[in-house]
Parts: structure tokens; sequence; C-alpha cells
């Protein structure tokens, strides 16, 4: 690659994974606040937020199966200058993301202590974590509007403008969970209704800013509505072909990360708790990852969508790179870290002691965790195999990772860091092999935009 090539790509990079790191570090630290702020209530209201926390949790990856795969389009689309194809790839992405959230919506309402049981026996907990989800519902329309604009202008490299939404979404969470939560400026203390009345407060104040900004910035959001209805019976059955694989990829990912919770939460309530502050840290620290997944599969797609196929491969390279040195890194500083972390949480001794060796598994696994990430959501989707990650995911997880997990905490009665080191190794030390040969091969370049 040519000094000015090399200092395109930089440059690209940087904007596009600076912003949805940024982004993705906001969202993080929305997750991590509620954590804090409903951690001060006691053990019992922070496994209840949790469990209710995780069918949102399951809808925002179908959301992102979605939109994972309409962004491989939008890419390629965008590489190659095919604005009307771009908006007929977004309508029915809207429609799948719509469709999704009235059926969660629809669960969450008539039955949230059914969805809260299969986390846990604990009544409490059921009781505590419904009244959450009942409330937590009515923002999953406004969410899926929120992430199909904000999908199609990341993948128009107008990354700033959902940034500007998840800062504004941010501070108003922050601002109405401490006032609905402990009864601030003369309103109520609502505990846990608070938190949830807050949270869909913020998911609408996200939309709104998306769609003022991005309809005032005349971005590719500006169209009319006869433009992304524009799709026919060839389009819909390639789009299918391509996106149904990268949504079921997500949604039995979610599925199978439901019953990895599931697992924990059998374990005890104080179990499902640890586990809760170690996610919470654990999506915090791999934000930069998820900001590199998005620049890949922008800059892969749209490399692909001119034909250039050679710099799509050293892209995907560099950013397989980056990502290590960026695990070994903050592998590290967890690991050095992770008492003055855990000391943020007002959690019981019990807790705080599993968080802290769950934390020593995360970190000296941060690598090889988040190696099957880049390849899978960043390389081979943006060049247009959604299929391969489908399949070795599906079988890693439901074959190895989840009944081996089972048997050393249900039935083996391992300790929650022994139980979390076997979820993570026996699935990622798999994947990490297979996908790095699938990456040599290059079969996972698959132009999809020529066949539309």
């Amino acid at each position: 690659m040519s000094a000015e090539r090399n200092k395109h790509f930089t440059r690209t990079l940087l904007s596009i994974a600076v912003p949805v790191t940024l982004q993705n570090l906001l969202f993080s630290s929305f997750t991590l606040i509620d954590t804090l702020m409903i951690g001060a209530l006691g053990d019992l209201p922070l496994a209840a937020v949790g469990m209710a926390g995780k069918w949102t949790w399951f809808l925002t990856i179908v959301f992102f199966g979605f939109s994972s795969g309409a962004s491989v389009f939008i890419s390629q689309y965008f590489g190659a200058g095919d604005v009307p194809g771009i908006h007929r790839t977004y309508g029915l992405m809207m429609l799948g993301t719509q469709a999704a959230s009235a059926l969660f919506m629809t669960a969450a309402l008539c039955c949230p202590e059914k969805i809260l049981g299969l986390f846990s026996s604990d009544a409490q907990v059921i009781t505590l974590g419904a009244s959450y989800l009942r409330i937590m519902a009515l923002s999953y329309p406004v969410q899926a509007l929120a992430k199909g604009g904000g999908t199609l202008l990341e993948s128009t490299q107008r990354v700033y403008i959902p940034f500007i939404g998840a800062l504004c979404s941010v501070g108003v969470n922050v601002t109405l969970n401490a006032v609905l939560i402990f009864g601030l400026l003369g309103f109520p203390a609502l505990g846990v209704k608070g938190a949830a009345i807050a949270s869909v407060i913020a998911a609408a104040a996200n939309a709104l800013v998306i769609y003022s900004l991005g309809l005032s910035r005349k971005t590719l959001l500006r169209t009319k509505l006869s433009a992304l209805v524009q799709f026919d019976l060839p389009f819909i059955r390639n789009f299918v072909r391509v996106s149904l694989p990268a949504a079921l990829n997500e949604t039995t990912w979610a599925l199978g990360n439901l019953l990895y919770s599931s697992i924990y939460g059998h374990m005890g309530t104080a179990a499902y708790a640890s586990i809760t502050v170690v996610r919470s840290i654990e999506d915090l620290s791999s934000v930069a990852v998820m900001g590199l997944c998005s620049s890949c599969a922008v800059m892969i797609g749209g490399y692909i969508g001119r034909d250039d196929w050679n710099t799509a491969k050293l892209c995907a390279k560099r950013h397989l790179q980056m990502v290590i040195l960026f695990c070994l890194t903050m592998g590290s500083l967890v690991y050095l870290t992770r008492v003055p972390l855990l000391s943020l949480f007002g959690v019981s001794q019990a807790v705080c002691e599993d968080a802290i060796a769950s934390l020593i598994v995360y970190a000296l696994c941060m690598t090889i965790h988040n190696i099957p990430a880049i390849l899978v959501m960043g390389v081979f989707r943006s060049g247009g195999d959604t299929r391969f990650g489908l399949i070795v995911d599906c079988i890693t997880l439901y074959l190895i990772g989840l009944p081996l997990t089972a048997y050393a905490g249900l039935s083996l009665h391992l300790s929650v860091p022994l139980t979390y080191l076997v979820m993570i190794l026996s699935e990622d030390i798999v994947k990490c092999a297979v996908y790095l040969h699938h990456l040599r091969t290059g079969k996972w370049i698959k132009p999809i935009i020529h066949s539309t």
C-alpha cells in the first residue's frame, strides 16, 4: 500500500472507528451506570434488573442481526454509488426491526413473569424484575427506529450523528436515573421502576436526535417514503439470502447467552449478581473492539463495492492486528485495576469476591474472546459471507459451550469463576482456530450487490 493510500486508509479508519467506539462506550456506560445505581439498592434489585435487562438485550441483538445484514448491502451500495439500493435496503431493514420490536414488546407486556422465570426461581427477583420489564418494553419501537437510522448513517460514513444521539441519550439517562431511582428534586423514590422510566425517555431522546440531525443535515435519511419500498422479489430474495444468516447468527448467539444467564441464575441470586457486574465491565472494556468491527465492516464493504479485493484483504489483516494489540493492553489494565473497579459496586462481599476472580479470567482470555468478533462481524459479513459464522457459532455454542458450562455449574457445582472460565474457553479456542483459517483462504469475499 502506497504512502498516500495508507494515509487515506488510516484517516478513514479513524473517522469511523473513533466515533463508533465513543458511541459504544456511551451505551456501555449506560448499562454500567444503571448497574452502579441499582447496585446501591442491594443484590436483589441488581439481580432483578440484570435478568429483566436480558430480554431487552436479546432484542438489541436481534436488531443488530437485521442491521448487520443490511449494512453489508448498504456499505457495498455506498462504495458503488447506488443510492436507490441504499434506500430500499433501509426500508426492508426497518420492516424487520419494527416487527421484532412489536413481538418482544407484546411478550414483555403480557407475560413478564414467565420471561423472568427463565433466569430465576426466586419469587422476589421475578416480581421486581417484571415491574421493570413492563415499563422498559415501551421503548422497543423507538429503539428499533434509532437502530435503523443509525445503521444507515454509520454505513454511509456519517457516524458522528449516532454518536451525538448516544451522548444525549446517556446524559438524559444519568440525570433521570439519579432523580427517579433515589427520589431527588422532590420526586418520589421509585427504585427499579424509576430506572426503567429513565431508560424509556433516554431511548426516545436518542431517536429524536438521530432523525432531527439526519434530516436537517441532508443525509441519506432524507428521502421519499416511496423510495423505501422500491424492492422487488429478486431483491428481497437476495436480501434474505445474505441477511437472514446474519440475523439468525445474532439471534441464536443471544439466545445462547440467555441460556448462559439462566445457568448462573439457577446457581443462585448471588452468582447472577456477580456475573451481572462482570458483564457490565466486560461490555465497557470491549467497546473499542466493536468500533473496529464497525470501521472494518464499512471499509471492507466499500472496497468490495469498488471491486478492490486486495485492499479489502489488507484491511481485514490490519483490523485483526489492532484488535489483538488492544485486547492485550486492555486485558492487562483490567487485571491491574480489578479491585478498584469492583469497589465501585455496592454489592456484598461474596458477590465481590466471585466478580474479582471472574474478572481475572476475562482479562487473561480477552484476546481469544474478541478475535472471533472482529472476524465474523467486521470481516466475513462485510465481505458477503454471512453463513460461515452462523454455522460455526451454533456448533461451538450449542454443542460445546452450553453443555459444558451447564455441567460445570449445575452438576459439578463449580464456583462462579471456574464456570465462567469453562464458558469462555470451551467456545473461543475452537472458534479462533476455525475463523483464522477461513480468513487466510479468502473465501469470505462474496460480492452481493451485482446479483441484486
